[in-house]
């Protein structure tokens, strides 16, 4: 048999450099294609944190609000006694200016606090900025503080306030939504880590000093704690109410609290609802480059919101606004012919 001759043959240069350039195309695909789906991820996982705190959140609040006024058969304003929306008490009565006359023993208020008392810090602001001085929003270039809402109801039966903690019947029970930090927030976070809370408290008739926060079990005052987180990442709430004439036949105007305490009526217009506006941002930052822009401008109810950028490049979160009118049930009393 004649020997076989074997000639080993490799790559040429040529084909390697073709082989090394196909290769890192393949990768480079494989590489993009993780990060498109990593992204996708976030974004998706930041839709869900929004759908879900926001929805949540405002349909627990919502269940709350609707309670406004309850056990109650008149009109709801600032000088209705053990009124729903409290926006009035003896210490603040912000009388308009045809009320010259009452004096501070005769004005009606919504809470009537004994005199000497020192009043609950959360029943006398009706608008406030956050409990640390926080903003994280802007309207036209100047930082803006968010709105908070003080309202109350009668238990006739026992129950549990939007704090967790139980109350007996036969007593007033007053619940406040505000804006405070997360004390639990991630190191990092480019803006203040704010959070809706409630706060709650309850009475059993005028003659009190103090309102407390569980009076079966502690001496805390109603107004000067922290209250218990019901939504988290809330850069902005703002509230409206809905007014109109007491026969009810005037149109339905929104207005802002401030606003509504400017009015130089007495007593002031009748509310039969409240609007409830919030900028809700994602738990988590989403890696979108320019896909969100820094001087993107929001709508919360009647205002314009820009969300305070911090200097570097910090990372960004996916943000919604999420609104709510909620009709007060117990606003429109029985005796009221006027309304069908």
């Amino acid at each position: 048999m004649k020997n076989k001759i074997f000639i080993q043959r490799g790559f040429t240069l040529v084909e390697l450099m073709v082989a090394i350039v196909l290769g890192l195309l393949i990768t480079a695909a494989a590489i993009q294609l993780f990060i498109t789906g990593q992204i996708s991820f976030n974004t998706q996982k930041g839709m869900a944190d929004l759908q879900e705190s926001g929805n949540f959140g405002l349909r627990y609040i919502t269940n709350d609000i609707r309670k406004t006024n309850y056990g109650n058969v008149n009109i709801v304003n600032d000088r209705l006694a053990n009124g729903g929306v409290i926006l009035t008490t003896r210490h603040t009565p912000l009388r308009p200016a045809v009320a010259t006359t009452f004096t501070d023993a005769n004005i009606p208020v919504n809470i009537n606090i004994s005199n000497g008392a020192t009043p609950p810090v959360g029943i006398d602001i009706p608008r406030t900025t956050y409990a640390t001085g926080s903003s994280n929003i802007q309207v036209g270039g100047v930082d803006r503080g968010s709105d908070q809402l003080v309202i109350q109801f009668y238990a006739d039966q026992a129950g549990i306030d939007c704090e967790g903690n139980s109350y007996t019947a036969n007593r007033y029970v007053i619940e406040r939504f505000f804006l405070r930090e997360d004390t639990n927030a991630v190191s990092g976070e480019p803006n203040a880590a704010l959070a809706l809370a409630c706060e709650a408290g309850s009475y059993v008739d005028d003659s009190v000093t103090t309102i407390l926060k569980n009076p079966s079990t502690s001496t805390t005052v109603f107004g000067t704690t922290n209250g218990e987180i019901i939504i988290r990442r809330v850069d902005h709430v703002h509230f409206l109410l809905g007014i109109s004439d007491n026969a009810n036949s005037g149109n339905l105007n929104y207005i802002p609290i401030d606003k509504y305490l400017a009015i130089n009526q007495n007593p002031r217009p009748r509310i039969n609802s409240i609007q409830v506006g919030m900028l809700v941002r994602s738990n988590e930052s989403v890696n979108v480059g320019t896909l969100i822009a820094n001087e993107q401008i929001f709508t919360v109810l009647d205002q314009s919101v820009t969300v305070k950028v911090p200097t570097g490049t910090p990372p960004k979160y996916l943000r919604r606004v999420v609104t709510q009118t909620i009709a007060l049930r117990n606003a429109l009393p029985s005796h009221d012919s006027a309304v069908m």
